[in-house]
């Protein structure tokens, strides 16, 4: 046990001790955090109270008619650098000089102009404001009140929507981020996991190891180490996203604060954790299976590409459930235990699954588990009389290892 512990210090230490770790960490909780203000500076690029509103930049509009150029003034009255005028002189200078663009408009319609190509007229911003204005003044020429229209258009329904639950919609925000959180973790550290033993093994590392040190001590304390590092990450991620969404919550829509509420119930949040743990472990033990089985850290890829295969495949029926809780494959999945680590959860979270499915499913995930450490204690025990060479798990498997 005094090994364990040994061995477990030193590769937790030398894992948290990697800038990339560290690093990758830190910029994550930092985008996260800074994630949580997006609502915040919306509502303050949409507080008109503080900010202008420079609809035409720099503009002048200019109008002959007296009852016209009021009338302008008063539709445009809202906007900011906009000036007027009746006189209609030197409109060259002044766009040259003072003004972006000058607007001149009368009974039939308006001419924009601008300095060259590299300046937009803004012709469909001006427009936006000014044809609603020409719509009610010709209305009114032809002895038709704009509100009569503006209600006659309208269908003058309302409309009413009630939910009587809405907890599978905002369930599934949360199954897909714990999904994708977790797809993320496993294949980043199970990766590091088998890294770590085909390093060992490269470099006869694993031949004094093994000689002082028991097999299942050394498996043991690589994966608990690597499972544990990547509970700290996510972890921090999770505190720097709490943060910011403390500090933000106020200016939160409140179908986001419900959505949270309702996503983060006691019971779905713990199904999570025990599958997310479960799985992480079965499949950090599978990684580092495959890493004992090749002798150079560069073929560590092209060994893990099964077991990255099945993962994404898993992640793929994860992802049906997400929409479909209740399908057939969803279903089976649950208790297969290289798949249930998603859709379980996610079944559990959308749908009604009973007790006992459950308390099967978590069974069928430990057993296999137990199965899954005890071969990989196994294969790296074979392994570290096997240097030089790619072994072959099927032969292992009947007693037999060889090279390919």
């Amino acid at each position: 046990m005094s090994n364990l512990k040994t061995i477990f210090s030193f590769e937790f230490m030398e894992m948290i001790k990697k800038k990339t770790v560290t690093i990758s960490t830190l910029i994550i909780t930092i985008v996260l955090f800074g994630v949580t203000f997006v609502p915040r500076i919306l509502n303050s690029e949409l507080d008109t109270d503080n900010i202008p509103k420079d609809l035409l930049g720099q503009a002048l509009i200019i109008s002959e008619d007296p009852v016209l150029l009021k009338d302008l003034q008063l539709i445009f009255e809202e906007y900011d650098d906009i000036d007027f005028t009746s006189s209609n002189k030197d409109i060259e200078t002044l766009v040259s000089s003072e003004y972006e663009r000058v607007f001149v408009v009368d009974a039939t319609g308006y001419t924009v102009t601008v300095k060259d190509m590299t300046t937009p007229t803004l012709s469909d911003m001006f427009e936006s404001v000014y044809e609603p204005y020409r719509t009610n003044l010709n209305l009114l020429e032809v002895g038709i009140d704009p509100e009569t229209v503006s209600w006659a258009m309208s269908d003058g329904l309302e409309r009413h929507v009630v939910i009587l639950d809405d907890s599978l919609q905002k369930n599934i925000a949360f199954s897909f981020v714990m999904l994708f959180g977790l797809y993320i973790l496993i294949l980043m550290y199970g990766q590091s996991v088998a890294t770590s033993v085909a390093r060992e093994k490269d470099s006869r590392t694993m031949e004094l190891l093994i000689t002082s040190t028991k097999a299942d001590e050394l498996i043991l304390g690589k994966v608990l180490a690597a499972g544990l590092v990547g509970i700290l990450q996510i972890a921090t991620l999770f505190l720097g996203l709490l943060s910011g969404y403390l500090i933000n919550k106020s200016v939160y829509p409140t179908f986001i604060i419900e959505m949270i509420q309702t996503s983060l119930q006691w019971d779905v949040v713990l199904i999570y954790i025990i599958f997310s743990i479960l799985g992480y472990l079965l499949y950090l033990f599978i990684f580092a299976s495959l890493g004992s089985l090749v002798s150079k850290v560069e073929d560590v890829a092209g060994a893990v590409t099964p077991v990255t295969f099945l993962f994404v495949f898993a992640y793929i029926i994860a992802n049906i459930g997400t929409s479909s809780p209740n399908a057939g494959i969803v279903k089976i999945s649950s208790y297969i235990p290289f798949v249930s680590l998603f859709t379980t959860p996610i079944r559990y979270a959308l749908t009604d699954v009973t007790i006992w499915e459950i308390g099967i499913s978590i069974g069928l995930m430990m057993v296999v588990s137990y199965l899954i450490m005890k071969l990989s204690i196994y294969i790296y025990r074979q392994g570290s009389l096997n240097y030089g060479n790619k072994m072959s798990l099927i032969k292992l498997l009947k007693g037999k290892y060889t090279t390919e």
